[in-house]
């Protein structure tokens, strides 16, 4: 039986800190009742920063307003171990609330106090919250970068509770990823020794995400299973999100089962935990689970109620995976209330937003990852070895040394000449570091603004001008419809704008696809040209298209401009040989040779003399879109030869 429950994955970053056994309520009444002592100073500041932590598992409102208390009062003191920890305390919190961008804030300004500090193993757990914030974006590469440099810190001090936290955390990433048996390889290991460990708290959010696991691979019996262990669990450490996740998971998988009058039961009982809690992440993924239970017994009113008000929220805060579940909610539901104009819009942002889900890429980079750290253990295991064997050299050389020194004066003068350039060169390796991690965390926040400049306009591209082109097609037809036109000068004009507004459509989207991506490969321009080709041989099947890449080039990537420049100068390519050439075949290869890549173009029609003919503003444009990004432009033709364009970028 194919299951399409979609899996709501809790945030996993809860697993990156000490569990504890004790009931979390019960843990704020014991703090509420030391701050009416009226401690010191210090002390009340420490009691607003656990309950912060400790109200996370039971109320978001709560926890930012002690949050804001203890930040306030830790710099008052000037404490600065104190108000790394209180950052540290306030990003988790937004992460349980679904505001990623001011968790990892609160993230960055912890992690620049600990780095002034030295303080490595602060810094790694830092590094595990930022990746999960990372892997809840969808930005797997960076996620694994930082959960490996997390976890090689761990193994070096070797921290088995940490290490099997930050296992989990990978699991996870193979999980979103759909790589099923890792992540049930890495998960099973976490549980067993957490489960081995009696490691309550950690045990609520992993076994969550290994009923996922099973529940991906179509084992309901395993998945509600471990769903089940989580709730015992969570309800143990008093974690108000497990539970209600928990009994969400179950819940749906009593809607797929026709069980509606179980699955609403626990829905309502997750609804419970969920409103004590007060997450907006939280309430917006039960009420799209509730909407699927309103679709599977036919209360399609009622599911697109729900669907419209939880697009509004994943489209606001980019929880993009969730948004794709919506999305095809409301075209069934759509569809079964005979709206086709709707279903076809949400067929169109549909396609979008598989583009930007595609994980292909990132399985890759993952899986290269990976492998990259397992080559760094061992080479830092050799290194230790290395290490060893030349501080035991440099004993020998020093006892040798001490023969020849002539006296305690030298000896003293040449201390103290070492102290002073020790504590000069420490002086300025800390001063590089504080312009290295403000100049980064600077370029981060304008790659960011960037990157959202780009998206608002190619949002605006789509929504604005493809509208008025779409309504400009759809005018024509309803004229065309309602009026019998006789006039064939008039009717053939009408056409002509017709056409001219739908091929204006196909730029415009190929426009917004390349501002869409930071990087363009060649399997990006592959896949494009293919589709082109495809759409001129459907127009001309008396013409054989043919287009290849070299698998090693496959790899290589563009920036965005770059990769538009090159389709819009093949793109041109061919429409002058279906044109003008009369050709009987037109292809299209791309090879590496010797100074870089050659991108070649050719038919086998009339051709033309270059020394007869004028050229036109379409062979100079696509020269200069060439020179623009840095690469050489070369046409070739002769009468009844046909015609290459041959292209080389280094």
């Amino acid at each position: 039986m194919k299951w399409k429950l979609y899996i709501w994955f809790l945030a996993l970053f809860g697993l990156s800190f000490q569990g504890f056994a004790q009931n979390a309520q019960d843990i704020i009444d014991g703090l509420k009742k030391d701050l009416k002592a009226n401690p010191e100073t210090k002390k009340v500041a420490s009691i607003y920063s656990d309950l912060t932590w400790y109200y996370s598992k039971v109320s978001i409102d709560s926890a930012l307003h002690y949050g804001g208390k203890a930040l306030s009062e830790s710099k008052k003191l000037n404490d600065s171990t104190l108000m790394a920890q209180v950052y540290s305390d306030i990003g988790a919190v937004y992460f349980i609330k679904g505001d990623f961008v001011n968790s990892k804030l609160n993230y960055l300004s912890a992690y620049k106090i600990r780095k002034l500090r030295k303080d490595s193993r602060g810094l790694a757990k830092i590094n595990n919250n930022l990746a999960n914030i990372y892997e809840k974006t969808n930005q797997y590469k960076a996620a694994m970068a930082s959960f490996i440099e997390a976890l090689s810190y761990f193994e070096s001090i070797k921290d088995e509770k940490n290490i099997g936290i930050i296992k989990g955390n990978i699991g996870l990433i193979h999980l979103k990823l759909k790589n099923y048996p890792k992540a049930l390889q890495y998960i099973q290991e976490v549980v067993a020794y957490q489960e081995k460990n009696n490691f309550t708290e950690d045990l609520c959010v992993s076994c969550l995400n290994l009923g996922n696991v099973y529940l991906n691979l179509n084992d309901t019996i395993n998945a509600l299973k471990f769903y089940d262990k989580s709730v015992k669990a969570c309800t143990a450490v008093g974690n108000k999100k497990g539970i209600s996740s928990g009994f969400n998971n179950i819940a749906s998988i009593k809607s797929e089962q026709k069980k509606s009058k179980d699955a609403l039961a626990l829905y309502e009982k997750s609804k419970q935990a969920r409103e004590e809690l007060n997450s907006d992440l939280d309430k917006n993924n039960f009420d799209l689970n509730l909407a699927t239970n309103y679709l599977a017994n036919n209360k399609f009113n009622e599911a697109k109620a729900v669907l419209l008000r939880t697009r509004k929220f994943y489209e606001q805060t980019q929880h993009n995976e969730k948004l794709q579940k919506n999305y095809k909610c409301l075209i069934k539901v759509c569809s079964h209330l005979n709206q086709p104009d709707s279903v076809d819009y949400y067929i169109d942002k549909l396609a979008v937003l598989n583009e930007q889900l595609l994980v292909s890429k990132s399985e890759k980079q993952t899986a290269e990852l990976e492998t990259k750290y397992q080559t760094e253990k061992k080479e830092r295991l050799i290194q230790k070895s290395k290490a060893e064997i030349a501080t035991r050299e440099l004993e020998i050389k020093r006892k040798e040394t001490q023969f020849l020194i002539l006296g305690l004066i030298s000896l003293a003068l040449l201390i103290i000449i070492y102290l002073v350039y020790r504590q000069q060169k420490l002086k300025n390796k800390q001063q590089e570091q504080e312009y290295e991690l403000k100049s980064a965390i600077a370029k981060i926040e304008t790659q960011n603004k960037l990157q959202e400049q780009r998206l608002a306009i190619s949002r605006d591209l789509h929504d604005n001008i493809g509208s008025q082109l779409t309504f400009i097609i759809s005018s024509i037809d309803n004229i065309k419809y309602a009026f019998d036109i006789q006039n064939a000068k008039l009717d053939s004009k009408l056409n002509g704008i017709s056409n001219f507004a739908k091929s204006t459509i196909i730029e415009l989207r190929d426009t917004i696809w390349a501002m869409n991506k930071s990087e363009i490969t060649f399997e990006d321009l592959q896949a494009r040209i293919h589709n082109f080709m495809e759409k001129a041989q459907e127009a001309k099947e008396d013409i054989c298209f043919t287009f290849s890449v070299n698998p090693l080039l496959k790899s290589n990537t563009f920036s965005s401009v770059e990769g538009m420049n090159l389709y819009r100068t093949i793109q041109e390519a061919i429409n002058n040989s279906i044109k003008y050439a009369q050709p009987k075949n037109v292809t299209v290869n791309i090879e590496p040779d010797e100074n870089g890549i050659a991108i070649t173009i050719a038919d086998d029609g009339k051709g033309f003399d270059r020394e007869m003919v004028v050229m036109g503003n379409g062979i100079h444009n696509m020269q200069k879109r060439i020179q623009d990004i840095g690469g050489d432009f070369d046409l070739v033709s002769k009468p009844n030869e046909g015609t290459k364009i041959t292209i080389r970028l280094t």
